[in-house]
C-alpha cells in the first residue's frame, strides 16, 4: 500500500510541477507571438482544460502527502520542531500552500481576466484592406495582465525548485 501511495504522490507532483514549467517556459513566452485577441481565446480554452487536471493532481499530491506524513512521522510531530526531517517537511508544506494560493489566483482571477480579451464574434468575419495581415496592438490592460501572469508563473517555478531542493535535503 505504501508503494501505491508513494507512486500516486509522485505522479501528482510530477504533473503539477511539470505543468508549472510548461506554462512558464513554453506557454507564456508563446503568447507574445499570437494576435492579442487570440491570446485571451487560447488562455480561456487552455486554462479550462488544464485547471481541472492540475487541481486533480494537487488533490492527489495533498491527500497522499498527508497519508505519507502520518505514516512516517505522524501529523503532530510535524509541529514539534524536534527533528531536521519534520522542520524541512513543514517548510515544504508551507511553500506548497503558497503555490496553491498563487495557482488559485493565476487560474481563478488572472486567467478569466485574460480570456475576457478574446476576439468578439464579428472580428473573425471582418476583412480590411492592407491592415488585414498586421495584428492589432494589444490593449495596455492585456499587457499588464500578461506581465503579472508571467511574474506569478515564475514565482511558481521558484517555489517548485525550492520544494524540490528541500526534498533533496532530507
Amino acid at each position: 500500500m505504501r508503494t501505491i501511495i508513494d507512486l500516486l504522490h509522485l505522479l501528482g507532483i510530477t504533473f503539477w510541477v511539470g505543468g508549472v514549467f510548461v506554462n512558464t517556459l513554453a506557454l507564456m513566452p508563446s503568447l507574445g507571438v499570437i494576435n492579442p485577441a487570440e491570446r485571451g481565446k487560447l488562455l480561456g480554452v487552455y486554462l479550462k482544460r488544464f485547471a481541472l487536471l492540475t487541481w486533480v493532481a494537487v488533490a492527489v499530491a495533498g491527500v497522499t502527502g498527508l497519508l505519507l506524513t502520518n505514516s512516517t512521522i505522524g501529523i503532530p510531530a510535524l509541529f514539534s520542531f524536534e527533528s531536521r526531517y519534520s522542520n524541512i517537511l513543514l517548510a515544504k508544506i508551507l511553500i506548497v500552500i503558497l503555490m496553491i494560493v498563487n495557482g488559485l489566483y493565476l487560474g481563478a482571477v488572472l486567467g478569466p481576466k485574460m480570456s475576457s480579451f478574446g476576439p468578439p464574434p464579428e472580428s473573425s468575419q471582418q476583412s480590411t484592406g492592407g491592415d488585414a495581415h498586421r495584428p492589432p496592438r494589444p490593449p495596455p490592460e492585456l499587457l499588464k495582465l500578461q506581465r503579472r501572469m508571467g511574474l506569478l508563473s515564475w514565482a511558481q517555478v521558484l517555489f517548485s525548485v525550492v520544494v524540490l531542493l528541500l526534498v533533496a535535503l532530507w
